[in-house]
Parts: C-alpha cells; structure tokens; sequence
C-alpha cells in the first residue's frame, strides 16, 4: 500500500511480525465478546477506543515514518465521519476536524501533500468533510490543492493512474490505489465543482481497471502492470495473481460509496451498477460457509492455508449492507451474507492486556507473486487499515 514499499516490507517483518507473537500472548478475549455486549454498540466501542488509543491523529503513520498525510490517517478519518453521521457524537467530529487542522494552515495550504502517489489524496476526502459542514474558504483552497495533484499525474496508456510515481511502481495499477484516488475526487466534483472532469476521471479510472481486472466470478485481481515487467505481472496480461482481501475491499467500499456523488445521468454509471452487483454475486458465492468471513485470497478459501482476513471481511459487509439499503441488490438474497459475516468479524476483537481492543488476524500488504506468498503473510495485529474496516463494516450494520 505504502508508496515507500522496501521500507513498509522491512517494517512488517522486522515490527510486525515481533509485535503480533507479544500482543497474542495478553489476548483477553473475555470484555468485549461477553454476552453482556449489546449488538448495537461494537462499532462505537472500537471507534471510541481508538481515539482513546490515539488521541493525537498525527500519530497515525508508520513506524519510522513521519508523513501522516497518507492513507493510514485519511482511511481512519473515512470511518470516523462515518460514526459521527451515524450517531452524532461530537467526539468523532471533533477528532476529524483536529486532523484536518494539523495538516492545513491558515492560509489553506497543506504542507505534506506529495502527489508521488495515490496513497496521498485520501485524506483530502476529510478536507472536504469539514469544507461542507464550515465553508471555510481555507478548506476550499486545501482540497482545489489535492485536486490539482492529479495534473500531471503519470497514467499508463489507457489512462490510469501509476499507484505511485516513483520507479519501483512504474507502469503499476492497483485497485486499492483507485480509491485512494477516486474517493476524493468524486466528492471533490459534488462538494467543490470542476464536475465534467471530476465525475469522468472518477467513472474512467473505475470502469478501466474493471475491464483489466474483475474476473468472471465478478472479484477483482490485485493489479495490472501495463509493461509486464513486475515480479508479480504475468507476462502475457499483465495481471496480478490472486484477488487479495484487504485491496478488493478498498474497491468494494468505493463502489458502495460513489453513487453518493455520481449524477444519476452520469455516463458509464449503469455499467458501474452492472460492476456493483456482480461483485456481490461474487462475494456471496465465496463466502467462508463456516465462520462467515472472507478470505486472505479471497476466492480460493478452502485451498490449504488460507485464512479469514479481518480487513476486507469489513469492507465487504460495508459493501453488501449499503447496497442492500440503496435497494441494488436483495435483501432477502444478501441480508443472511451480511448477519453471518457480521457475527464471523466480532471474533477478530479482543482486548489485550494493556485495556486497548485489538484486531486480529488482518493483513495490510502490497502485491505479491503467487497464492504461496499472500497466505504466508504474518497475521498482523492492529494495523490502521483493519481498524477503519471494523468500524465502518460494523457500523453500517448496527446504525442503518
């Protein structure tokens, strides 16, 4: 995910990987799976123990690394908006909103933004929150920044952006990378204006990396390398292996969202319908039978040492609850996916012996070379990607 990918590699297994094998060791289970837990409050309670955990959002970055304004922050920020529409509590507002502060100043300038990757636009999806609920013309001037990013931004030839600019992602898509992307944008284009180009960059970039991507069982390979020569690229279409978890769920989540902002009388925007339904198709028809969640390499489940991510389980259910809401799928169909789904992820957090709730069993990586090395990834605990999943999974679940 992380544009400085060597660096984020040695993090994992250097960090991580210790990090998981001490936090396993003071797992309490008993708290916050009790039968005394109400249905109605997971969702709050991780979110609320999350600011309590990081009350000072700048913390939000990697180990080691000191730009948070990155996705980590601007995904956290996605969910607590989310928790603050569906209950009104002040403290979710209150946490996005000193976010927000501590990257724009007075002037409306943003500091930290690089347009080296598409990591780097997310969190101009909170600027835009707080330009909509303050009209503050610093936040106009901050988010017209981020937008201008994509001026120059290296594409390959069928114009989709590079997941980064730097040499190691040349010639790269991933489908993680387009909500990066596209998330702002698209609100950017209803909030702010420039909507011919906003709205068809947004509709061209999804309906792009579907065509490359989404397999027949509607689920959507990790990436595209248009030079085939990445590691991981077959060397005839380009494509990534397997269909990794945690990235179809970024993509899940932007097409649950991006109805929000599309004109009903948007070009392309029946055939990202067309995309959405099949995608949950998809998703329904490889559901873990047994616990209900999805798997690290999301259609191949009962292939041996595969496991149940936390991360994209989470951004699924978002999915498929939201499309049942907006009536572009089934409810009788999809309502039996989504409550087993929901029960499968409650067993994923657990309080650890610091009073904090953990996530297990999550997985935050970038694209790798076959079926062998995505399921011998650690089973990280508690990154900020899983957290924000969690959150926004549970909460649509709990607060529609």
């Amino acid at each position: 995910m992380s544009a400085k990918w060597s660096g984020y590699t040695k993090y994992k297994y250097m960090v991580l990987k210790g990090l998981k094998i001490s936090l396993l060791i003071g797992l309490l289970v008993v708290g916050f799976n009790s039968e005394a837990q109400t249905k109605s409050n997971y969702s709050e309670k991780v979110a609320k123990d999350f600011i309590r955990r990081y009350p000072n959002p700048d913390t939000i970055h990697w180990v080691g690394q000191s730009n948070h304004f990155s996705w980590q922050a601007g995904y956290i920020m996605f969910a607590m908006e989310k928790m603050w529409r569906a209950t009104g509590d002040s403290v979710y507002f209150k946490y996005v909103k000193r976010y927000v502060d501590q990257q724009v100043d007075e002037s409306g300038n943003v500091p930290d933004f690089k347009n080296n990757a598409l990591d780097n636009f997310l969190p101009g999806y909170a600027i835009l929150f707080m330009y909509e609920q303050t009209r503050l013309g610093k936040y106009k001037i901050a988010a017209t920044q981020i937008r201008n990013g994509f001026n120059g931004y290296p594409r390959a030839t069928n114009g989709l952006f590079w997941h980064a600019s730097s040499e190691w992602a040349r010639n790269q898509v991933w489908v993680d990378g387009v909500f990066m992307g596209q998330i702002f944008l698209a609100r950017y284009g209803k909030a702010i204006g420039d909507n011919e180009y906003a709205f068809g960059e947004v509709v061209k970039q999804m309906t792009q990396i579907i065509n490359k991507c989404q397999k027949q069982n509607g689920l959507l390979l990790h990436g595209w390398n248009e030079s085939k020569t990445a590691k991981w690229a077959d060397k005839t279409t380009g494509l990534a292996p397997e269909v990794w978890s945690e990235g179809l769920g970024w993509f899940a989540v932007l097409i649950a969202d991006v109805f929000d902002y599309l004109p009903e009388n948007q070009s392309g925007r029946k055939e990202l319908m067309v995309a959405l339904q099949k995608l949950c198709d998809g998703l329904k028809n490889v559901q873990d039978p047994k616990t209900g969640m999805w798997c690290q390499v999301v259609d191949k489940c009962n292939k041996p040492g595969n496991w149940n991510e936390t991360s994209g389980t989470g951004m699924f259910i978002y999915l498929l609850q939201k499309s049942m809401d907006k009536d572009y799928i089934s409810k009788a169909e999809f309502k039996p996916v989504v409550e087993k789904a929901y029960n499968g992820i409650l067993k994923k957090a657990v309080v650890n012996k610091q009073g904090y709730i953990d996530l297990i069993e999550c997985s935050s990586i970038g694209i790798q070379n076959s079926y062998a090395d995505y399921i011998a990834k650690p089973k990280e605990v508690s990154p900020f990607a899983a957290f924000g999943s969690f959150i926004i999974g549970t909460g649509i679940v709990e607060k529609r």
